[in-house]
């Protein structure tokens, strides 16, 4: 089964108030772009953390206690494997990071979090359609770890991420137009 689930990046605790607010009501799970920890509301929805920070392991504790149902780090090591008991885990890939750097810690993780994008913590930018290439060399070599996309996901190129292996699309700017071109099919 597919998901598509609504990014939010938002600047404070009001912002991430106000975008909550703004998801449909039939959307009970979300996708947090964390920069900063200290961002965050009592809300109820499921959610994930994509915890963009230099040093993830000091706050993934804190996020699965807040109830984080998945998390994704940039930081591969064995010792993601700990954390698995309590959360998905998900090891972030950047687009420019090699793919055979990250293979060896594949086995310690839930899932694979592809970044398609150049400028992470952003939203608005184009898929790099070099994902496409990444993708199929993940799913040939992983057949069973989901794969996650994340960045430049848009009603237009949807379909063909689902068709290489994607398994969740993380989508932001083009929650909304994605969301109703879904809703109509």
């Amino acid at each position: 089964m597919h998901e598509i689930i609504p990014a939010i990046l938002p600047k404070d605790a009001d912002d991430l108030r106000e975008q909550l607010s703004t998801l449909p009501s039939e959307i009970i799970f979300f996708h947090m772009d964390v920069l900063e920890d200290d961002i965050w509301i009592k809300n109820n929805r499921d959610f994930e953390v994509h915890l963009m920070v230099e040093e993830p392991y000091k706050i993934m504790d804190r996020w699965i206690e807040r109830g984080a149902k998945r998390l994704s780090v940039h930081t591969a090591g064995v010792s993601l494997a700990q954390y698995r008991d309590r959360a998905e885990i998900g090891l972030a890939i950047e687009l420019d990071k090699s793919l055979d750097e990250v293979l060896p810690f594949l086995d310690f993780v839930d899932f694979v979090h592809v970044m398609s994008i150049d400028e992470i913590g952003e939203q608005g930018h184009k898929l790099d359609e070099k994902v496409f290439d990444r993708i199929r060399l993940l799913q040939e070599k992983y057949p069973d770890l989901p794969i996650a996309v994340d960045g430049g996901v848009t009603p237009s190129n949807y379909e063909k991420l689902l068709e290489l292996g994607a398994d969740r699309l993380i989508v932001g700017s083009h929650f909304k137009q994605l969301w109703t071109l879904l809703k109509t099919k």
